[in-house]
């Protein structure tokens, strides 16, 4: 099963920042959307030190690589699939594809014992589920898609504090 994943905004530390995942020849789609308070939260908490992340810049990209990596997981880990899956990730984190990789691997392979068949990053094209819906979750200022998950602070701290 294909996989495409795709990000819409500026950063994923700003406001209505959306991670969407899509199944490419199926009707699958999950997103999370991140909001104002979860991201005042996850800000103070690792600038208090309070996450296994040095405050630096080195240690803030590797913060937000795994902001998006637990992002993916809690997509995959509600969809309860058991087959092998491929994954279309656009290139949003231009450079950290390796640390994308690993971070994937140990959740979604470890973790959710999925076998991952391949990686690819790359553009994706403009009609593509994952790209449309994560620009609709990020403009939908009343939250009504049904594709939403709720992922709280807490489901994100499991995996980053110290």
């Amino acid at each position: 099963m294909i996989f495409e994943i795709d990000v819409s905004g500026e950063d994923i530390l700003n406001k209505n920042y959306t991670i969407c995942i899509a199944g490419k020849n199926n009707n699958i789609i999950k997103g999370f959307k991140f909001d104002q308070d979860l991201i005042e939260k996850l800000n103070s908490n690792y600038r208090s030190g309070n996450y296994k992340y040095k405050n630096s810049r080195k240690g803030k990209v590797s913060f937000k690589i795994r902001l998006y990596s637990l992002v993916i997981y809690y997509c995959f880990k509600s969809l309860n699939i058991k087959e092998n899956i491929s994954l279309n990730l656009c290139k949003d984190f231009y450079g950290k594809e390796e640390d994308i990789k690993v971070n994937l691997k140990y959740f979604l392979g470890d973790i959710l014992k999925l076998r991952l068949d391949r990686f690819c990053f790359a553009r994706l094209d403009k009609d593509s589920n994952a790209h449309v819906y994560s620009h609709l979750m990020r403009k939908d200022k009343n939250n009504k898609l049904p594709t939403y998950l709720n992922i709280r602070l807490e489901d994100f701290e499991k995996y980053l504090k110290k």
